[in-house]
C-alpha cells in the first residue's frame, strides 16, 4: 500500500519564530520526499525475490526503509506537534511530567537541552511514553533509525539543519527555543492518554474487584483538596510523587489505585507500581464511577501528605 502525504495540521502562518518558507520547503521537500521514497522502497521490495537476491541488498534496502518509514511518521509527529498558542498545558500533562521529571521545568530544560546539544549534527528529541515502566522519558536519536523499543513517542523535536537552516542559519539554539514556544500541548496530552490507555488495558478492575485490595485515593493534590468524599478504606497518595511513597507499600498485597474517573493518572500510576514488583491495579471509572453507580463513600478525612 503507498503512503499518502498528510497536510500540514496548522496554518502556515500562525507560527511564531518559523517561516511559512520554511515550513513550506520542510513539509514538501523532507517529509513528502520520505514519503515518496518510502514508496519507491516498498515497490521494489515487492518485486524482489528474496531467496535468490543477495543478503547485503536485501539487508541495505530493509534498512533504507526502515529510515524512510521512520522520517514519514516522526516528520508527521512533529507537524503534529507544533501549532500551540500559548495555551495552558492541562493538569494531567503537567502532572505526568512531574510525576517523571520532578517539575515541568525540569523536563523543559533536559529537553531543550538536548535538542541543542544536537546542533550542528543531526536527529530527533523525543518525549515517549515507555510503557514497560508507566513512564515518559526524553529519548535521543540521532537519526531516524533509532528507537526506543516499545515506547509510543508523543513529542518530537526534528534537529536536522533543514528543519531551521533556512530561518536561524547555525543558530539552532534559538530554533530549539522557538519550537518549545510553539508546542500544541493539547494534542501532546491527547497522545498521551491513547498511549497510556492502551497500555493499561490488561490492569483494570471492576468495582466488585475492590473488596480486599489495600485502597489507594491517586486523584491530585488540586483535585482531592477540593474534594469531600473518598472511597471508605483509602488513603491518599500524591501521583506527583510515586517514586518518594511506593516502598512503604507492603509487598505480597494486591493494590488498587483510583484517580477522578479512571483515566492516565490512575493507569500510568498503576503502571509505575507494577514496574516496582507490587500486584497493582486502576479501578476502571474511578471516583466518579464508584459514586456514580451508588456505592458508599464517606466524608475525606485528613491524611498526612505523601
Amino acid at each position: 500500500m503507498d503512503a499518502r502525504i498528510q497536510p500540514l495540521p496548522f496554518d502556515l502562518a500562525t507560527l511564531r519564530g518559523l517561516s511559512e518558507k520554511l515550513l513550506a520547503s520542510h513539509h514538501q521537500n523532507n517529509y513528502g520526499g520520505a514519503v515518496k521514497r518510502l514508496n519507491a522502497i516498498r515497490m521494489q521490495l515487492a518485486a524482489m525475490p528474496c531467496a535468490s537476491t543477495p543478503g547485503f541488498q536485501l539487508n541495505g534496502l530493509k534498512r533504507e526503509e526502515l529510515i524512510a518509514t521512520n522520517s514519514m511518521l516522526l516528520h508527521e509527529l512533529y507537524f503534529a506537534s507544533l501549532g500551540g498558542n500559548s495555551e495552558p498545558m492541562a493538569p494531567a500533562m503537567a502532572l505526568a511530567l512531574t510525576a517523571n521529571f520532578g517539575s515541568v521545568e525540569r523536563w523543559r530544560e533536559e529537553f531543550a537541552a538536548m535538542g541543542k546539544a544536537l546542533g550542528g549534527g543531526s536527529g530527533w528529541v523525543l518525549l515517549s511514553f515507555q510503557p514497560r515502566e508507566g513512564t515518559l522519558v526524553n529519548q535521543w536519536a540521532a537519526d531516524h533509525a533509532h528507537a526506543l523499543a516499545g515506547a509510543t513517542p508523543i513529542l518530537a523535536l526534528d534537529m536536522y539543519e533543514h528543519a531551521y537552516h533556512l530561518d536561524h542559519g547555525a543558530a539552532a539554539g534559538v530554533y530549539v527555543d522557538t519550537f518549545m514556544e510553539n508546542i500544541y500541548w493539547a494534542r501532546v496530552y491527547e497522545r498521551y492518554q491513547q498511549a497510556v490507555h492502551a497500555a493499561s488495558e490488561p490492569f483494570g478492575a471492576t468495582q466488585d474487584e475492590v473488596a480486599g485490595s489495600m485502597l489507594l485515593d491517586v486523584r491530585r493534590a488540586g483535585v482531592f483538596e477540593r474534594a469531600t468524599a473518598m472511597i471508605p478504606g483509602a488513603a491518599w497518595f500524591d501521583p506527583s510523587v510515586v517514586d518518594r511513597w511506593a516502598s512503604e507499600l507492603p509487598a505480597g498485597r494486591s493494590v488498587m489505585v483510583y484517580c477522578v474517573y479512571g483515566h492516565e493518572v490512575g493507569r500510568s500510576t498503576a503502571m509505575r507500581l507494577r514496574a516496582m514488583g507490587l500486584d497493582a491495579r486502576y479501578l476502571r471509572g474511578g471516583f466518579d464511577g464508584w459514586q456514580a453507580a451508588g456505592r458508599p463513600v464517606e466524608a475525606k478525612h485528613p491524611r498526612p501528605r505523601r
